[in-house]
């Protein structure tokens, strides 16, 4: 019986508790010990409930159900204090999601942008040879010029360092060899000046030198790898024959190659298209060959040359230079490119009285877009005598004005024109 009773309680309670809230909703019957709860077909709106008459305790052990309808403690919950609704704050409701830092992510992942514009200036200039044959008298004029200027090696190049040091890269052909062997080929004239002659390079300004030319093996390979030393020593870059060469400047990878190219021949075009493959192989962005070749004293370019220059912009570069005439020849234009047949002599320990004296340094600047090479064009030319004596030659090139650079000027437009037509 005290099982029955229990049960009764708890069925008991369950009603009430439904009667609270919809107490029409439901028909209570009695049938023995149990409860039986019908609903009506329709089901009462809220507006005809009625509150319920409190039946008596059934067990006054047993704690009834709270007394307040559902409209009731609606209306107390609104009643209560702000602060004690216990609702999250908006920004409580997102703390548990994390938003990405946009400033973070981005430097994290994103490169800062390159500068769209960028330009890079070169100069050029022809034969370099310091020194000299050592049997002929020109060698020692070089040196009793050097021994009476105290040995200041910044002397050779002091007219001319502040163009070569306001450039991005300087560029001239080594014509020669900086080693102390004694041992060289028989042939007329064998170029060479002690190591330590570097420094005249490395303290004017000048970025890298061409070996490919005729008198860099003069004192066969010991004197090559000499040369290759001093150089390296003062911080000196060099390229040519087989050795291709990357500057990387404000960004831009600039590729450089030379060779000895007397013929047009399919051993020196072949040469060519794999130093250009090479230099875009190791992602350069520009690239320039220069190259020796021509004739001596000649004024005009040869149909090697020129077929030659041809080829070469035609695979690829971006610039010709050449040396080895010893005297100016025309610039030709090229599909928007530029070929400088022949730079002439610049400091030139070779000869005490040239043949022609009369020298110019090719300045050309170059302009990228987002990494883009633009057809600008953009040239400069300096006119200049490769010494600051009226009557000989004291291995000091110097830039001229007045008269010497109208000469000069009108020079390598006329046979700049001849090219262009």
């Amino acid at each position: 019986m005290k099982k029955r009773t229990s049960k009764f309680i708890v069925i008991f309670i369950t009603f009430l508790t439904i009667a609270l809230v919809m107490p029409s909703a439901l028909v209570l019957h009695l049938n023995d010990d149990f409860i039986i709860f019908e609903l009506p077909d329709i089901a009462l709106s809220a507006s005809n409930t009625k509150e319920p008459e409190p039946g008596p305790p059934i067990n006054e052990d047993v704690e009834p159900e709270s007394e307040y309808s559902q409209n009731e403690y609606m209306e107390s919950e609104s009643e209560l204090p702000q602060n004690e609704l216990e609702e999250p704050e908006p920004d409580q409701l997102q703390s548990d999601i994390i938003e990405p830092d946009i400033d973070q992510t981005q430097s994290d992942f994103i490169d800062p942008e390159p500068d769209p514009i960028v330009t890079i200036t070169i100069s050029a200039a022809g034969d370099i040879t310091l020194g000299g044959c050592p049997v002929s008298s020109s060698y020692n004029n070089f040196i009793r010029e050097f021994e009476e200027l105290d040995s200041d090696l910044t002397y050779y190049f002091r007219n001319v360092k502040h163009i070569f040091t306001n450039d991005d890269i300087t560029i001239v052909n080594l014509e020669g060899t900086l080693t102390d062997e004694t041992s060289h080929m028989g042939k007329a004239y064998n170029f060479r000046a002690d190591p330590f002659f570097a420094q005249a390079l490395s303290s004017s300004g000048i970025d890298i030198v061409s070996l490919a030319n005729n008198h860099s093996s003069d004192f066969y390979e010991k004197g090559y790898q000499d040369t290759i030393d001093s150089l390296e020593t003062e911080g000196v870059s060099y390229f040519g024959n087989k050795t291709n060469t990357i500057l990387e400047v404000n960004g831009i990878k600039v590729g450089l190659f030379g060779f000895l190219t007397w013929v047009d021949s399919r051993e020196n075009r072949n040469n060519i298209v794999s130093a250009i493959e090479d230099l875009q192989g190791k992602g350069a962005d520009l690239i320039i060959a220069y190259f020796h070749w021509g004739i001596e004293r000649d004024y005009r370019p040869n149909s090697h040359q020129r077929d030659l220059g041809r080829f070469t912009i035609d695979n690829g570069a971006d610039l010709v230079l050449g040396a080895h005439p010893h005297v100016i020849q025309g610039i030709e234009v090229y599909k928007s490119k530029n070929i400088v047949y022949s730079l002439a002599n610049f400091c030139f320990g070779g000869n005490r009285i040239p043949f022609d004296m009369d020298t110019f340094i090719f300045q050309q600047t170059f302009t990228f877009e987002n990494g883009v090479l633009q057809n600008t064009n953009e040239t400069n030319i300096i006119p200049a005598r490769t010494t600051s004596a009226r009557t000989y030659n004291n291995y000091q090139p110097t830039p001229v004005e007045g008269n010497d650079s109208d000469r000069i000027l009108e020079m390598l437009d006329k046979l700049s024109n001849e090219l262009n037509r």
